[in-house]
């Protein structure tokens, strides 16, 4: 059986992580400091977009244009063994993105953290396809994680679950309402305007809700993927806290 560190240590190296897409990019930001900080790689979060304060505020966040002034607080968190956490500022319940020029200088001053940015919003939703002006990614991010929910297998394309649900339903043309299939999921992720529009570096695509769905659907899913340029497939349980990586299966 192989270990939670095992796994998730496989994403954590020094350079920019972008993460995208929708069902459960914060947690996957949060599972990345926790086991970010258990293998002592230091480890900086921010956005390109907006997060709630509440899902930040435990990182004791700066809130600065300024790159001296954030570098020198997160060094500071960094050498104590914390996790370091620069926004632009805070508006209502929500933190503010940062500029991506801001972000590549951080990791050309430190190219040996990993700096971890939720670079698409997605409203707490399962599935989206992004708009023409998402996900914001800096331009040296060295990889792409996008986000799926498998949980959509089998469930209806409606405003429930899925966010900018006519994008969605122009990429897989399908009318509101039909049951997502593995195939219309896979043309998701797959095409150009879809989950990976825009990314930069390796992709992965992480997918939560593993036990939620009978696995020989998900198989059908994963087999539309494995011949594309996504490098690996990972596939976890659970959501928040309980979030576990259970197969890792490697593209390219």
């Amino acid at each position: 059986m192989t270990s939670q560190t095992s796994y998730w240590n496989r994403l954590i190296q020094p350079g920019i992580v972008a993460l995208v897409g929708a069902g459960g990019k914060t947690t996957v930001l949060s599972k990345l400091v926790e086991y970010g900080r258990l293998k002592g790689q230091p480890i900086v979060v921010t956005t390109t977009t907006r997060l709630y304060e509440s899902q930040v505020a435990h990182y004791k966040p700066i809130y600065t244009q300024n790159i001296n002034e954030a570098d020198e607080y997160c060094t500071d968190r960094v050498l104590h063994g914390y996790c370091g956490a620069w926004f632009s500022g805070i508006t209502g319940t929500k933190v503010d993105s940062l500029d991506c020029d801001l972000i590549d200088g951080l990791s050309k001053l430190h190219p040996n953290w990993q700096i971890v940015v939720e670079a698409d919003g997605a409203k707490e939703k399962w599935l989206k396809a992004p708009k023409t002006s998402e996900p914001v990614i800096p331009s040296l991010t060295k990889t792409t994680i996008g986000l799926v929910n498998l949980q959509m297998l089998g469930a209806p394309l409606d405003d429930e679950h899925v966010h900018n649900i006519e994008l969605v339903q122009d990429i897989v043309k399908r009318d509101m309402g039909a049951i997502v299939t593995p195939r219309m999921l896979a043309d998701l992720v797959l095409h150009k305007q879809g989950l990976f529009q825009y990314s930069k570096g390796k992709k992965i695509l992480f997918c939560t809700g593993y036990e939620t769905v009978q696995h020989r659907i998900i198989d059908d899913f994963i087999d539309h993927i494995v011949d594309s340029d996504i490098s690996a497939i990972i596939l976890a349980d659970g959501y928040k806290a309980s979030c576990e990586i259970r197969r890792i299966i490697q593209c390219r």
